[in-house]
């Protein structure tokens, strides 16, 4: 089974802990392009990778720097930059410097809409929801039925006859986000019928793919297939496709591209390569 042993190689695990630790920033933080330009999601990338890895890590000015993000009320630039402050802080045993709470109540109660009114050049459905789910959960804040119970009824809006989700056809990103909000909720994801979705999605040559009947594949779809198929347990029937994959698209540098031998390797596909090698050592081969 390949994924454990990808997980347990000493010069791979020692590779991939360089690229992540030569992108810290002199000022905090961290920078795929390796400039003191720190950003949340390389940040928020950066030290989940660590922890996945086991890898001990704390810096005064990194905590510094992240919770500087949030305002004097309590607020963010946007729920992106809250998740990703909050969940980094968590990863360096820190909290904010205020009450998170108040700012995501506010956003949580959006979701009481009407789908029909959504803006047509929308791109992705679920992805600014679940990062507030997300945190939603992880603050502890006390549950409130009305809000959940909206949340579900709007992801389910976008369920579609093949159970898949998302708007207008499914696709393979949009029902992992789905079912892994749904699970945060407590919802009963494996009573779903999503498995007979995932299984078209998967193909012999790479793993995955975004939409059924198509062959394009790229790191974020190989993470979408085997996220969905933990959270469901299921075991992907090409396993070992995914994971030659995942090798395939890293380089010289240690860190992973977005295809194999192809773009330049970012943090967050660093962070897409190391998750899924977790799932794949979950799930079996």
């Amino acid at each position: 089974m390949k994924s454990f042993t990808v997980m347990n190689n000493l010069d791979q695990r020692e590779r991939i802990i360089e690229y992540v630790l030569a992108r810290r920033c002199e000022s905090g933080g961290f920078c795929f392009y390796k400039l003191d330009e720190p950003n949340g999601s390389d940040c928020y990338y950066a030290l989940s990778i660590l922890n996945q890895l086991d890898v001990p890590f704390h810096d005064d000015k990194t905590v510094a720097w992240l919770q500087n993000m949030q305002h004097d009320d309590g607020s963010y630039d946007s729920i992106f930059n809250a998740f990703y402050s909050l969940k980094s802080l968590r990863f360096l045993n820190e909290k904010p410097t205020r009450d998170l709470a108040p700012y995501l109540l506010k956003h949580l109660q959006h979701y009481a809409v009407d789908v029909r009114k959504l803006p047509a050049e929308i791109l992705s459905i679920f992805k600014r929801l679940i990062y507030l789910v997300d945190l939603y959960r992880t603050v502890e804040m006390e549950r409130d039925e009305m809000i959940e119970s909206n949340i579900i009824r709007f992801i389910f809006s976008f369920e579609n006859e093949d159970r898949g989700f998302g708007y207008i056809q499914s696709n393979l990103t949009e029902t992992s986000r789905a079912l892994a909000i749904l699970d945060m909720l407590d919802y009963p994801v494996k009573e779903l019928e999503t498995e007979q979705f995932i299984r078209r999605c998967e193909m012999p040559l790479f793993g995955f793919t975004d939409v059924p009947h198509s062959s394009l594949s790229y790191m974020e779809y190989i993470h979408a297939g085997v996220l969905a198929s933990s959270i469901i347990s299921y075991r992907p029937r090409y396993h070992d496709r995914c994971v030659d994959f995942i090798l395939n698209c890293q380089n010289k540098s240690g860190g992973f591209s977005r295809s194999p031998h192809a773009g330049i390797a970012t943090m967050e596909n660093a962070y897409y390569a190391i998750s899924s090698f977790k799932f794949l050592s979950i799930l079996g081969g």
